[in-house]
């Protein structure tokens, strides 16, 4: 059985891989963070099942020259195998066509742990704000 700093830990660790992986667009190594049921809520959106959901990423990758992500500050509640968590981010992309885009996002996760590893088993993620460095883009209070 693992202390509550260790499963903190370990969760801090899965946001850290899922980003090394976007950055690295390493597609192997982004879905295994992912449970095999996992829901991935984009916006609205639900995309349920691993496949779908690394698709659907494969997808959205390929229209981007770069995605970086800045992972800040998370919290998580931990029960057992089980967790819910929220993370901050910004994320900087440039798309294939050159144009750039400034974001400050939240992933809002619950987790599972799976044969002794924390994988994702839903994100919500959401835009706080979107638009250029300058800060003048769509600004939208985290709930």
């Amino acid at each position: 059985m693992s202390s509550q700093l260790e499963d903190e830990l370990a969760l801090r660790n899965l946001m850290s891989r899922y980003v090394d992986a976007v950055h690295r667009r390493d597609t192997a190594a982004w879905a295994a963070t992912w449970d095999d049921n996992g829901c991935w809520n984009l916006m609205g959106t639900d995309v349920i099942g691993k496949t779908a959901i690394v698709a659907l990423w494969e997808q959205m990758m390929a229209t981007f020259e770069f995605a970086m992500m800045m992972p800040g500050s998370c919290l998580f509640d931990i029960d057992g195998d089980q967790a819910s968590g929220h993370w901050y981010l910004q994320e900087f992309t440039r798309d294939t066509q050159g144009n750039g885009s400034t974001i400050l996002s939240r992933y809002r996760d619950t987790y599972r742990k799976h044969n002794g590893q924390w994988l994702y088993l839903s994100r919500q993620y959401d835009f706080i704000y979107h638009g250029g460095p300058d800060l003048s883009g769509t600004y939208t209070p985290a709930q």
